[in-house]
């Protein structure tokens, strides 16, 4: 999973943002934030800047969302665990200002997401600075029952299908 800048630009020619979204876990659970505005549950996640690779956008957007100190205790070891795109409809298409690596404009129609886990083996995982109002460790069934009731059709979708992945590959119960 792990791609080269072009790769990663590829996908921004296509139209889609690249995206990583972080699987934190801890004693076989995941951690979920809510965001009170958006009334949800959520891998945290952010944007793949231009000429920057998947490992460091996840170390900066991770630790932009969660603090550094939590951030840091997990290590930097990360397991890709899958891909997946969501394409918005028509409607949104150009939602945000979207260019290649050498600057030219593009027409944003969907995100390309990189979930990656990284495995802790502290029992003191509450992030102390976050971007969310809450966080929480969910099971596999807890977390689940989060990700059902995303009412984005594509976030719903790729988000059950990490939790999914996460599951056969023992990570979490």
């Amino acid at each position: 999973m792990i791609k080269t800048l072009k790769e990663i630009d590829d996908f921004r020619k296509k139209g889609l943002r690249p995206q990583v979204a972080g699987c934190f876990l801890n004693n076989r659970k995941v951690l979920l934030c809510y965001k009170k505005e958006h009334d949800l549950w959520q891998l945290p996640q952010g944007g793949i800047r231009n000429l920057e690779l998947i490992e460091d956008a996840f170390l900066r957007e991770m630790t932009e969302e969660l603090g550094q100190s939590f951030v840091r205790q997990f290590g930097a070891d990360l397991k890709p665990v899958t891909e997946a795109k969501v394409e918005f409809p028509l409607k949104k298409h150009a939602a945000r200002n979207l260019e290649t690596d050498a600057g030219e404009p593009i027409t944003m129609r969907g995100k390309k997401y990189f979930f990656l886990a990284v495995l802790s083996s502290s029992v003191e995982t509450r992030p102390e600075k976050t971007e969310f109002d809450d966080c929480k460790w969910s099971s596999y069934e807890e977390a689940m029952k989060s990700a059902e009731k995303i009412y984005q059709k594509g976030k719903k979708r790729i988000t059950t299908k990490a939790l999914k992945e996460l599951k056969s590959l023992g990570l979490i119960t």
